[in-house]
């Protein structure tokens, strides 16, 4: 629509450039004095399908965008803190926990026209991925068992899980970045490590599955140890509970 009648924004053209909150809410004020005038609209005439302006798609599409840009400049504003922290893995996660969040104003809107249900899976959604990034920062990227390097294979693992401590959630002593088969494994607390970084096996896989994968998976890697990370070793006391849930 913009380049069929640019009304001054120019420079938002190419929409996936902006970086300005302020930019997109004076385009959002632009669209929406276009859609009261309806059929009269300029940028009717360019043969543009009148849905995309005056059934608010274009509105709705701004307003996400919106909200994209909040969180993206949080995460980015989080992992700064990160980059630039110099202290123990419990005083960087209690300082992410209690920052400043520019998010609120996404959040406060969010209340009016989605509900609480909505807001924690945009928090959740926000933590998870600064703590991916961290634990990626501090694995170079690889699976701490296998080396494997590929992001879509590879998961933040949390030692003690997202839903048992909301404290340890940003903590990044609390994770291991894994390939896929071993992240599983270790969620259902199949495997898990000794004190000295070990992989240590649950008796349940040492006693029910024999099959060649196994032991190739498995059961040659017991006493194997982690690459360990180049910053924030996984907390002792951490592994110990994770061990105490499992058969090991």
């Amino acid at each position: 629509m913009l380049k069929t009648k640019a009304f001054g924004f120019d420079d938002c053209i190419d929409i996936w450039n902006i970086a300005s909150l302020q930019r997109i809410a004076e385009l959002k004020v632009l669209v929406t004095s276009e859609q009261v005038k309806q059929n009269e609209s300029e940028w009717l005439a360019g043969g543009i399908p009148k849905s995309y302006l005056l059934k608010g798609y274009c509105k709705a599409a701004l307003s996400s965008y919106s909200g994209f840009l909040v969180e993206q400049n949080q995460e980015d504003d989080l992992l700064s803190i990160f980059g630039q922290h110099k202290g123990s893995a419990i005083e960087l996660s209690a300082l992410l926990d209690t920052q400043p969040s520019n998010v609120e104003a996404l959040l406060d809107g969010l209340k009016k026209t989605s509900g609480e249900d909505v807001i924690r899976a945009v928090k959740t959604r926000l933590n998870q991925n600064v703590f991916r990034r961290m634990l990626i920062n501090i694995y170079s990227g690889s699976c701490c068992i296998t080396g494997m390097n590929i992001p879509e294979v590879n998961r933040a693992s949390h030692i003690i899980s997202w839903a048992d401590d909301t404290r340890k959630r940003l903590d990044p002593s609390n994770g291991l970045y894994l390939s896929a088969t071993y992240d599983a494994a270790f969620d259902k607390h199949l495997i898990s490590l000794d004190d000295d970084y070990r992989i240590i096996l649950s008796s349940e896989i040492k006693d029910h599955y024999t099959s060649e994968s196994v032991r190739d998976y498995f059961i040659k890697k017991e006493g194997f140890k982690i690459k360990l990370p180049s910053a924030y070793l996984p907390n002792k006391r951490y592994l110990a509970k994770h061990r105490s849930f499992g058969g090991f």
